[in-house]
């Protein structure tokens, strides 16, 4: 962090008396990939980005550029200052913001020996899964990743928060003739992977994955593993939370605040500040991020503001914007679904017929207003009937509101998983009812 407040310093003497916000990112990535039962690839790599934005007199200009220092920084602030003089002014241009008290970040998110993990550690954990698979005759590929981040908002104006964290993520992939499965474990502390077990699962359910069959489109009852569920609800807070969409009447909740819009069943929070999808406890604009109920126990209570949101609604900001400016506006990037009291075997038990899922793939958004979202199963789909698993299906392809899905909630599981993507994510396992499945893949 000395670094980072080394390089806001010097872009605020270069401004002088210009209003200036800076948003300095560094990070330390280490991957290694593997296919066939081999590692194919060993990547590092290590970066830092500096956004400027300054305002001066009704007129804004943004320039970013990486390389944080010397010749490059001061040459990129003066062609900012000249470009800014050229620039129309903006009536309603909102100046930088005062500092704030700031909460620490939740412990645990930065761990040092995460960072520093070895190719030879990473090597180590491919190379007693290649035995494995071998072993079953089965084949794996995948990645195994460690890395740490820093983030820095600072302005002129008195403001400068940090931010760093570690993260460690083991996805493998496992073939067995035409049977594929998956299976993925993410945490900030590499130590609390089980390694074993990723690959465990991965292999059993490419061996169950064997020869598989298709079935009509149609609305099945589904199994949604915490994977597929967390692209549900990624689309759900893209298109429905955030308070531009909702003033603008994009989202399914605009207008709709006080009503229940969900099953009862489903309470939705926003929480960087604690909990398992905790994080930087401050947004883009270094305001204090607020922990946020957005829906309790269906009901729509609130959507995540940033300054000029908040404003248009009457509403004070909670913390969540994105780096100015941007068409987006605020979005959560802490969300987590509350547990239920079911388990996923559970579920298949209580099913009389249904598909398990265990991961979508290559998922869009069609409806912003009902979160109509399409995509394809994948690496694990499976005909449950009468309470059991029966076989394999070749993966398909789904066409579903998100908001109808969240209403034909049957059971959420006890045990939650973390996700780890566009920010971070707590969610369950989940069984649906009517989820509709418009075509089969074929393969």
């Amino acid at each position: 962090m000395k670094e980072h407040k080394k390089t806001c310093a010097e872009i605020f003497r270069l401004a002088g008396r210009v209003r200036a916000e800076v948003l300095v990112h560094s990070s330390e990535s280490a991957l290694t990939r593997f296919a066939d039962n081999i590692i194919s690839q060993n990547v590092a790599e290590a970066s830092t980005s500096v956004s400027i934005r300054l305002t001066d007199k009704g007129r804004v200009f943004r320039t970013s550029l990486n390389q944080p220092g010397g010749a490059a920084l001061s040459a990129a602030v003066k062609k900012a200052l000249a470009a800014l003089k050229l620039q129309k002014k903006e009536k309603s241009l909102l100046l930088p913001p005062p500092p704030s008290p700031l909460r620490p970040a939740a412990p645990g998110l930065y761990v040092p020996a995460t960072a520093a993990l070895k190719p030879s550690f990473r090597a180590e954990k491919v190379a007693a899964l290649a035995r494995l698979c071998r072993a079953r005759g089965m084949k794996c590929y995948g990645t195994i990743e460690n890395g740490a981040s820093s983030l820095t908002v600072a302005n002129n104006s008195g403001v400068f928060a940090s931010h760093r964290e570690t993260s460690a993520v083991y996805g493998v992939t496992a073939r067995k003739g035409e049977g594929y499965g998956w299976a993925e474990q993410y945490s900030p502390d590499a130590s609390k992977i089980d390694y074993a077990a990723v690959g465990a699962r991965a292999m059993d359910k490419a061996a169950a994955s064997a020869r598989p069959a298709a079935v009509p489109p149609g609305k099945y009852t589904v199994i949604l593993e915490p994977a597929a569920v967390g692209d549900m609800l990624f689309f759900l807070g893209y298109s429905g939370l955030g308070g531009r969409a909702w003033l603008d009447g994009r989202s399914f909740a605009s207008g709709a605040l006080g009503r229940r819009l969900l099953h009862p069943s489903i309470t939705i929070t926003d929480d960087a500040l604690e909990g398992p999808a905790a994080g930087a406890t401050f947004d883009f604009e270094g305001l204090p991020r607020k922990k946020v109920v957005l829906i309790e126990r269906g009901v729509a209570r609130a959507v995540v503001h940033d300054r000029r949101t908040a404003a248009e609604a009457g509403e004070r900001s909670t913390g969540h914007a994105l780096p100015q400016p941007n068409t987006y506006g605020p979005m959560p990037q802490n969300l987590e679904m509350t547990a239920g009291d079911s388990s996923l075997d559970e579920m298949i038990r209580s099913t009389k017929k249904g598909i398990l899922v265990t991961t979508f793939h290559y998922t869009n958004l069609l409806r912003p207003k009902t979160v109509e979202m399409t995509g394809m199963t994948r690496n694990g789909t499976f005909l449950v009937e009468n309470g059991r698993v029966t076989r394999a299906l070749k993966n398909m392809r789904f066409t579903q509101s998100v908001v109808e899905a969240l209403n034909g909630v049957e059971a959420l599981s006890r045990e939650r998983k973390v996700i780890n993507g566009w920010g971070r994510m707590c969610v369950p396992a989940m069984k649906i009812g009517k989820f509709n499945f418009s075509s089969a893949t074929g393969f």
